[in-house]
């Protein structure tokens, strides 16, 4: 009897979330899935933008970018919070529209985000060129990492512990501006 062969695994990149690491990463790949590996503390990065460098006359309208976030599949993969569906949204704003992902649940470790289409075997760049209706521009699809909105290291314990020299509060050296 012949053994079957194993099925080959999705096309893949990885980038690596980190602090310092590269703010624009491409998503109009050749492959099947983005992994983004987001270093914890997960306070560093909350979301993931989606933007083109496609304006509307050239098929960058919010119809396209609808179209691109249903037919894509993010997961969150972490030894602490187990897996999480994480829901791709079409991000409209006053200066053009986008898409937005989280970075799954907050967590001290690291974390496995993974984009995919939906349709099985289909690639990032099918699928980005065929909710832009194959636009005849040359463009690109970058995705930003952003950075976590909030001062949250400031109310986790652990930053507390073993604190020398003066308390924040005997100086103004840790005074920070919040423009809201």
């Amino acid at each position: 009897m012949a053994a079957r062969k194993p099925k080959a695994a999705p096309s893949r990149i990885e980038y690596v979330l980190g602090k310092g690491t590269s703010r624009l990463l491409n998503a109009r790949i050749d492959k099947e899935e983005i992994h983004l590996i987001v270093n914890g503390p997960a306070m560093l990065y909350d979301q993931v933008r989606i933007l083109t460098s496609l304006d509307m006359a050239d098929g960058a309208t919010f119809q396209a970018w609808t179209r691109l976030a249903n037919g894509l599949s993010c997961t969150s993969y972490c030894g602490r919070n187990g897996v999480t569906k994480l829901s791709v949204t079409v991000d409209p704003s006053r200066i053009g529209t986008g898409l937005k992902f989280s970075t799954g649940p907050m967590s001290m470790y690291q974390s496995l985000v993974v984009l995919r289409p939906r349709k099985k075997g289909q690639t990032m760049k099918k699928l980005i060129d065929e909710s832009f209706n194959y636009s005849k521009t040359a463009f690109s699809v970058l995705m930003i990492p952003e950075a976590a909105e909030g001062h949250m290291e400031h109310d986790a314990s652990i930053f507390e512990s073993g604190v020398t020299g003066p308390s924040p509060s005997d100086d103004d050296s840790h005074h920070h501006e919040h423009h809201h």
